[in-house]
Order: C-alpha cells, then structure tokens, then sequence
C-alpha cells in the first residue's frame, strides 16, 4: 500500500509548470499530482509502482478474494482475533 501513501504524500504541480520542467519532472522516482487551476487532472507514478497497483486491482477484483475478504470480516465482527498486516508481512518475509 505504500503506493496509496505516496500518492497521499505527493508533490501537486500545475499543468503549466509540468509542461515547461517535463524532464525535470519525469527524473523524480515519487508521484506526482498535476493539477489544473489548483485541482488534481492527472497522476504520474514510476512504471514499476503502476504494475504494482495493476497487480493489486486484479486481486481485489478475484472474487476468490472478495469472499476470503468477507469472511475475515464477518469473523473479526463475530469476535476473532485478526492478525495484523505488519505480522503477517514479517512471517511471509521470513519464509522466503
């Protein structure tokens, strides 16, 4: 999710300066928002974090996904305990 968080976090830049810094612009390795009269138009990311949050969106659209997703909530709603994202990154590293 550190793609959400950066997008969050990213610079905004105005249309007009994107278009005269374009170089500039495209040699930062983090988001950038562009903005017309002060509003987000479009987003820039680098290739490898757009195939990522590609990846992500074809796993939330599984339904084989969705329904694990539902059943993990409906637990936590009954009383199961979850495990936290960050436990659950450090045990699938530690298995590699």
């Amino acid at each position: 999710m550190s793609v959400a968080l950066d997008f969050l976090r990213a610079k905004h830049i105005g249309a007009r300066a994107f278009r005269t810094r374009l170089f500039k612009f495209l040699k930062i390795d983090a988001p950038l928002i562009i903005t017309e009269h002060g509003k987000p138009v479009r987003a820039v990311l680098n290739y490898e974090e757009m195939l990522d949050l590609l990846d992500l969106l074809d796993e939330l659209s599984d339904p084989e996904t969705i329904e694990a997703v539902r059943k993990g909530r409906e637990a936590i709603a009954a009383g199961a305990k979850g495990v936290s994202a960050a436990d659950l990154i450090e045990k699938y590293k530690t298995k590699k």
